[in-house]
């Protein structure tokens, strides 16, 4: 029986909830979350428990993660992975969710999202230079590179009208 499994995640500018979610549900058959893959979750065999996971989002030095780290393993969550300022934490079903008003979950959101609207800018000018370096050049070398440049502005694009969409359902209605 295999003891590892990978799952993908719906993209947590997208579908943050919905992969906490889904966590969840893999830890209630048995499968708890290692730490984080390409593009998902590496997820390892274990008892089946009802827990709840949260994401956070902090740019920390050393010295304020510990004290950062501490204030949630007071509040009854467990680190479980990190990756590039994203921490995925894990509690009992019934411990009190960290994120609870508007302001709060405003805030996660702006730190979540503060690099995505620049990188849209940057790949964006890329992508329109190396439009016009191919139209100088015509090589395929050239063609594949502002291929390239292009989806990943449309994502970083399509990432920032997300957050700026779940940010405005959150003033709008006070949910995520």
């Amino acid at each position: 029986m295999r003891q590892r499994k990978y799952i993908s995640s719906g993209g947590l500018a997208f579908s943050e909830k919905e992969d906490m979610q889904k966590l969840a549900k893999q830890a209630a058959k048995g499968w708890h979350l290692q730490d984080f893959a390409f593009m998902g979750y590496r997820l390892v065999r274990g008892e089946p428990i009802q827990v709840q996971y949260m994401i956070d989002y902090r740019t920390l030095d050393e010295a304020e993660e510990q004290e950062y780290l501490d204030m949630f393993k007071h509040a009854g969550w467990t680190l479980v992975c990190s990756s590039y300022g994203m921490y995925i934490f894990v509690a009992p079903r019934d411990a009190a969710p960290i994120y609870t008003d508007v302001e709060t979950k405003q805030d996660k959101l702006k730190r979540a999202s503060s690099f995505i609207p620049k990188m849209a800018l940057v790949t964006t000018i890329l992508t329109i230079a190396s439009f016009m370096i191919n139209r100088v050049i015509d090589s395929s070398v050239t063609a594949i590179i502002c291929f390239l440049l292009f989806i990943i502005s449309m994502c970083s694009i399509a990432m920032t009208v997300s957050f700026y969409f779940r940010m405005f359902k959150l003033v709008r209605k006070g949910e995520d």
